[in-house]
């Protein structure tokens, strides 16, 4: 029985050390997009993880990030729907793994170095934050809901160009949403 428990410790102290040697943290926020349609105010937010992890010295990049949820759905009514992919829109940085780096005002809107200072700061972040236009994930809509291939780019700044004269995007606020609330029942 003395083996069994030997086993056990060598398991959890080489769980501890590989914690320690490749340390990782997730961070959940929500998205909320806000249009003004005719005068009226309509929101549309979702739950995005993204989980940041230190790599290993032999491989090709410093961290590896994964990045969970769903697209942000933007009801506009009889105008259609706007929806914020979890991909990156007008430049590299806006993608759903960096957006939380600009809205939080780390500098060059990245991971700062070392990689730990970068978690502990991460670790730490909680509230709302303002996210520019611009910095905005891909934002799409679908001429026909119902065929994938009508899909267009939609640019923040100009929402009248595809949805009508009377509709414009207003804010974007990122929430950081504490641990152990978690909107999916399952994965």
């Amino acid at each position: 029985m003395k083996w069994v428990w030997g086993v056990v410790a060598v398991l959890i102290a080489i769980i501890v050390l590989v914690a320690v040697a490749f340390p990782s943290v997730t961070v959940r926020y929500r998205l909320t997009l806000e249009a003004n349609v005719d005068g009226e105010t309509r929101t549309g937010s979702g739950v995005i993880e993204v989980t940041y992890g230190k790599n290993s010295k032999l491989s090709q990049s410093e961290i590896s990030i994964n990045v969970r949820g769903e697209a942000v759905a933007l009801d506009l009514g009889s105008r259609g729907t706007l929806f914020a992919l979890l991909r990156e829109g007008a430049d590299i940085r806006s993608g759903p793994e960096w957006i939380v780096f600009r809205a939080a005002g780390f500098s060059y809107g990245t991971l700062p170095s070392p990689v730990e200072e970068g978690f502990r700061r991460l670790r730490r972040l909680s509230g709302t934050f303002e996210l520019p236009l611009t910095s905005l994930p891909l934002l799409v809509r679908f001429r026909d809901p119902n065929d994938a291939l009508t899909v267009e780019k939609v640019d923040p700044l100009d929402l009248a160009a595809s949805f009508g004269n009377g509709a414009k995007l207003t804010r974007a606020t990122l929430q950081i949403v504490p641990p152990g609330i978690w909107p999916w029942n399952s994965w």
